[in-house]
């Protein structure tokens, strides 16, 4: 006789099971998928602000007096704004010596609930490197400033540009206050003949996009690398990049002549961050990603970043990693600054006996410190085989003794 027993827990979604030709007569089980998503936006804003004759400011400066920034922030949430506060000589006595930043908070409204921010602030040198300063992740409630950062003045000093000013820049991300981030029913569409449909349309847009760039079609605006240029649509451009977005609505050059003058990049580089933005295809930018993630951190087009960031995790290997570590170290790539770790810790033994890694040790100590220290806290088998092999005779003498 066929069985009909059923589960005790047995409810609305219920697993599918296979009929034998036997079990004919048992009722079949129903399969109820609740299709769900919960789509979250990021806002992000990004500070460049040139300070004029900073190594005298800090000699001449006493200890406790600042500059401050203009306010600055995203339209899409105008209640929340931001001001970079900079101590040339120290906020207090103690700080004397030092540069000392702080990050202020000065839109929401008294009593609003205070917002999760995660931000970085760091100097172009001469060499268009960067200097790090700090990034942190705080809660930023009414008229809060957070800080405070303590950075040397020979630090300072070596960032300077070669002519004597400072440039800083102060990047955040947070969510608006008042955002919703709640589960809905997903889109459910089960024809194949609607998905097909969905790709063609997806497929047709990315080409007229694609085809408008190379025509030039109505464009706005130029891309000046060198001897070469692009033109380009304002509108496109800052859909993608909080950085060209404050360039064109700002009172700034940019906006005035509709001229971007990109001199710190090549154009093969820029050309395929551009055509990112129209088409969302990472095709050209695969033969220069480093090149092509650096300009993407530079313009804050941070989903072409990460791409970058995840192609370049698949090319690791022992005479590349001290290099891409470095890399992943100056642009805050965190995706694969982790790749590089999690390569270390099993590579290790090869990687800090070649000469690249001594050289890092010399140039990039506190680096090479903090990879050792994340490779040492991931507790690899290969690394606790080694201290098994070094560990004293007379160690393991006692600890045999001491088991009997």
């Amino acid at each position: 006789m066929a069985s009909t027993s059923r589960s005790a827990a047995s409810n609305s979604y219920m697993s599918r099971s296979n009929l034998r030709s036997d079990d004919a007569n048992s009722p079949r089980r129903m399969e109820v998928v609740s299709k769900q998503a919960t789509k979250v936006v990021a806002l992000s804003t990004k500070l460049e602000w040139k300070i004029d004759q900073f190594e005298k400011l800090m000699k001449l400066f006493k200890n406790s007096q600042n500059l401050i920034s203009k306010q600055f922030g995203s339209p899409q949430a105008n209640s929340v704004n931001w001001e970079l506060h900079v101590y040339p000589n120290g906020k207090r006595e103690e700080d004397t010596g030092n540069v000392s930043f702080f990050l202020r908070q000065v839109g929401l409204q008294r009593g609003e609930e205070p917002i999760m921010t995660e931000f970085q602030i760091y100097a172009s040198d001469a060499s268009n490197q960067r200097v790090s300063v700090c990034r942190d992740t705080k809660d930023f409630a009414n008229q809060q400033g957070r800080g405070k950062f303590q950075v040397s003045r020979d630090k300072m000093a070596n960032a300077l540009r070669n002519d004597g000013s400072l440039l800083l820049i102060c990047e955040v991300e947070y969510f608006p206050p008042g955002s919703k981030i709640s589960v809905e029913a997903a889109d459910d569409d089960d024809s194949n003949d609607g998905e097909d449909c969905d790709e063609k349309v997806e497929f047709n847009l990315r080409e007229s996009l694609k085809e408008m760039l190379d025509s030039e079609l109505f464009s706005d605006c130029t891309i000046k690398i060198g001897a070469k240029s692009i033109k380009a649509h304002r509108c496109i451009l800052g859909q993608h990049s909080a950085v060209f977005r404050s360039m064109f609505t700002n009172e700034m050059i940019e906006a005035q002549e509709g001229i971007i003058d990109i001199t710190d990049a090549q154009f093969a580089p820029v050309r395929a961050m551009i055509e990112y933005m129209y088409t969302g295809s990472f095709e050209s930018a695969e033969s220069h990603a480093e090149d092509v993630l650096a300009i993407a951190d530079k313009y804050a087009v941070l989903p072409l970043k990460e791409q970058c960031e995840r192609y370049l995790t698949h090319k690791l290997d022992s005479k590349s990693i001290t290099g891409m570590v470095i890399f992943a170290d100056t642009y805050s790539a965190a995706i694969l600054k982790q790749a590089c770790i999690r390569y270390l810790t099993s590579h290790h033994s090869t990687v800090i006996r070649s000469s690249e890694w001594r050289q890092m040790k010399k140039d990039r100590n506190e680096l090479a410190t903090e990879l050792l220290e994340a490779v040492l806290a991931s507790g690899s088998p290969a690394e606790e085989e080694q201290c098994n092999r070094t560990r004293s005779p007379s160690r393991k003498r006692a600890r045999r003794s001491g088991n009997k």
